[in-house]
């Protein structure tokens, strides 16, 4: 694959959200924070995880969508690998699947 000779412009500020892959579960859509920045570079973190799951990268990947991507698209979003979310520890509390 062909990449630029420039890097892409970094628009991008820590503490922002968007939606990315989980590194760990390429089929996984999850929320993320930039943590850091190094050029064209993120620092990201699923959001619910911590510093040991940090992963970088650059801002013109196709990993990467602006919140509201997966509800327009028909997509849903995950917690990050590992995590469960709050409505699904309560359903299965009251017997739900």
């Amino acid at each position: 694959m062909f990449k630029a000779s420039t890097p892409p412009v970094n628009e991008f500020k820590p503490g922002m959200k968007l939606e990315a892959c989980d590194p760990r579960n390429l089929t996984s859509v999850c929320i993320a924070t930039v943590i850091g920045m190094q050029g064209p570079r993120l620092r990201l973190r699923l959001d619910g995880s911590d510093d040991k799951n940090d992963f970088w990268r650059l801002v013109d990947s196709g990993d990467l969508h602006p919140i509201g991507h997966c509800e327009r698209n028909g997509g849903l979003l995950q917690p990050p690998l590992g995590r469960v979310l709050k409505h699904q520890i309560q359903s299965k509390d009251r017997g739900g699947g």
